[in-house]
């Protein structure tokens, strides 16, 4: 086979590697013309020595297909979690449904946290032995909230007890207020895991639970 290096004069100003490369990706039928040529072509490689055009569509095929099954693996265990994740907030709002106390609701949202290995509380502002105290709720908000209604993200410590009993220490946390024309208190989840609550994560299961809860709570304010 003559090489491209050894060529001279006007052919070999034309016959670039460039020019090569655009005629047989202009005509993808090249080597269907000249099965012979393909059989014959060794390309170096690394390990191997010297492969075929053949071997290395197929090794190529072969990666593919790993990444796609590693893609389906990734995809199959992303819709498992979300199943469970479905069927316990689900579980959460039966609870919900059938609360006739603010004790119910605490024992709805600890079963909710427990089947995620979660911690929880329900604090709400000037009301119970762990009321939340509106200044220093303000301050946390200020610094990490950036305007956000629901932070999702690490506190040190000393901020997570504000929301949670044994506040892990540079937990994450999911700090959802409990709003019904006014913010009534705060629904929160903390992780022991910093990398748990991530900002990029949807919120809506759990502001749905927090809506609940402050249907319930107003409802039941309105009537005593």
């Amino acid at each position: 086979m003559t090489e491209l290096s050894k060529l001279e004069g006007p052919l070999a100003e034309a016959l670039t590697e460039d020019a090569v490369a655009a005629y047989l990706k202009d005509n993808p039928d090249f080597f269907i013309r000249q099965p012979s040529l393909a059989a014959q072509l060794r390309i170096p490689h690394a390990e191997r020595g010297a492969v075929s055009l053949v071997e290395i569509q197929l090794g190529r095929l072969r990666e593919r297909v790993g990444e796609l099954e590693e893609d389906i693996t990734q995809l199959m265990s992303i819709a498992a979690g979300n199943e469970n994740l479905f069927r316990a907030f689900a579980k959460a709002h039966k609870a919900l449904f059938a609360a006739e106390s603010e004790d119910d609701i605490h024992c709805a949202v600890r079963e909710l946290a427990a089947s995620l290995n979660l911690s929880v509380s329900l604090r709400l502002f000037d009301q119970g032995h762990h009321a939340l105290d509106r200044a220093s709720v303000d301050a946390v908000k200020a610094q990490h909230f950036c305007g956000q209604r629901i932070y999702l993200g690490r506190l040190r410590r000393t901020d997570g007890e504000l929301f949670v009993s044994q506040a892990p220490e540079l937990g994450s946390y999911a700090l959802v207020p409990v709003v019904k024309g006014k913010e009534l208190g705060f629904l929160a989840f903390a992780s022991k895991d910093g990398g748990h609550f991530q900002p990029s994560m949807d919120t809506l299961f759990v502001e749905q639970v927090a809506e609940h809860i402050a249907i319930l709570l107003t409802k039941w304010q309105a009537d005593q």
